[in-house]
């Protein structure tokens, strides 16, 4: 194997795929990335069995991608992407001897790193004749992005850890819970097929990392195992989770006692500034008090102080109450909503409530009230 390319174009190409690099791992060959040389193309790969990237670099004349000899070899992740990124931003020129020691060289450095045989890199899942879907990039980065905040951080019921992804009905929604809170997010999207699948939060807050901004369209494919997404030359394989994800749906609330409307920034402001005394507490408690037309937030801790604040509401429907809640959980939701105005509805002191942005009921956060006396 020997080709040269321009330092920026391989680096870019390693930074991609390094995220589904192993870090732990008794196998050393998934520590590595896989470099694929053929015809006018090089393939990087990475895959710790779990989240797999691939990504193409098609020779052009700012890459000055030459090739003179195909081959492959897995070379490891942690030193080829630090040896690319600290040599001169030049034409770099990588060749591969018969014991797979490789030379990275430019005109006046030289490094030689240990290689790995390609074959035992590990094979990507197949989908052959697989019927997919599309929807832009952005579209997809914001249902991630308003979603996979509430996914659980711990195994303990790992159904949890993953976004539900249902299309159904001209919808395609996004949905997690980590038993505390929920979000959920659809969009139309029309002739799409009818599936269900649960991919790690964790995944696809990696696939968000690498889409491309504006309207590139994306590929979306399933199995019965492992789901695609392909956008541009990059494919982003990850795996799914088993087990049958919980009816969400019985769980938010079709009525309500009270229903407020007020200034999305205002909220998010004064619950940030409360949760500043209440971050020390285990549940990052902050109360709420709604009397006429006036919000209260308030936070106290003995060892810290106190803090009080007041919103003014905009509409109101309903009694009065005080409630409890997780700032941190809160402050996730609005920041998710990114609404000027919310809606925010409640069932009383102990039960979950609504806030969604005032107008748009395509993103949904319910959560759970923290019992206090």
């Amino acid at each position: 194997m020997r080709f040269s390319i321009q330092k920026s174009a391989l680096m870019q190409a390693v930074q991609t795929v390094s995220k589904a690099v192993a870090v732990r791992t008794t196998k050393q060959v998934l520590s590595g990335i896989l470099l694929e040389v053929r015809d006018n193309e090089i393939t990087a790969t990475a895959y710790d069995l779990e989240l797999g990237i691939q990504t193409r670099i098609y020779a052009t004349e700012d890459n000055q991608l030459n090739i003179d000899q195909a081959g492959s070899i897995v070379l490891p992740a942690k030193y080829f992407s630090e040896v690319i990124r600290k040599l001169p931003d030049t034409v770099i020129t990588m060749q591969v001897a018969s014991n797979y020691m490789t030379e990275i060289s430019t005109a006046s450095v030289q490094f030689h790193l240990h290689g790995i045989d390609a074959e035992e890199f590990p094979k990507l899942p197949t989908f052959v004749g697989v019927q997919g879907l599309k929807l832009q990039a952005s579209m997809l980065g914001d249902l991630i992005r308003t979603t996979a905040f509430a996914t659980a951080n711990t195994e303990v019921r790992p159904i949890l850890t993953g976004i539900n992804i249902q299309c159904a009905n001209d919808r395609l929604t996004f949905t997690a819970t980590d038993g505390l809170r929920l979000a959920t997010h659809y969009v139309g999207l029309s002739d799409a097929p009818k599936w269900q699948a649960v991919i790690p939060g964790k995944s696809l807050l990696e696939l968000a990392k690498i889409l491309p901004t504006g309207d590139s369209l994306v590929e979306l494919y399933l199995t019965e195992s492992h789901s695609l997404f392909v956008t541009g030359d990059t494919r982003f394989y990850t795996r799914l989770i088993d087990g049958t994800y919980p009816d969400t749906s019985r769980i938010i609330p079709s009525t309500h006692k009270t229903e407020i409307v007020a200034p999305g920034d205002d909220v998010l402001g004064a619950i940030d500034r409360a949760a500043l005394i209440a971050r020390d507490r285990d549940n990052h408690m902050v109360r709420l008090e709604i009397q006429g037309d006036i919000i209260t937030v308030s936070s106290n801790s003995p060892e810290i102080g106190n803090v009080s604040e007041t919103v003014a509401i905009e509409q109101k429907d309903g009694d009065d109450l005080q409630i409890a809640f997780n700032a941190r959980y809160v402050l996730d939701a609005l920041r998710a909503l990114d609404a000027a105005q919310i809606t925010v509805r409640f069932n009383g002191t102990t039960q979950a409530f609504v806030i969604e942005k005032t107008g748009d009921k395509s993103v949904l956060q319910l959560i759970s009230p923290v019992l206090w006396r």
